[in-house]
């Protein structure tokens, strides 16, 4: 797990790109995202962040939402995706 909240930012960042490719899509396939936050300190990163690998817009359609916790306690964020792949 990689420390601080944007090392574990771009870990996501990389899966996600990973699975995608796998099935053939990319970032802009997405068109549902989901990010857990258990830090409300990190929504302005996060948007920074967000705009930047998931851009440019238009994004996704986004629930963001700060949670008490995630299963594992280092961790500081948590997204999933839902991709179309229909053309």
């Amino acid at each position: 797990m990689p420390e601080g909240f944007e090392a574990q930012f771009a870990n996501v960042v990389i899966n996600f790109t990973r699975v995608l490719t796998q099935a053939g899509a990319t970032m802009r396939h997405l068109v549902k995202v989901n990010v857990l936050l258990t830090r409300a300190s990190d929504v302005t990163t996060m948007n920074r962040l967000y705009a930047e690998a998931f851009g440019p817009a238009p994004y996704p359609a986004r629930t963001t939402c700060v949670v008490q916790a995630l299963p594992n306690p280092q961790m500081l964020i948590e997204i999933e995706g839902v991709a179309s792949l229909a053309g």
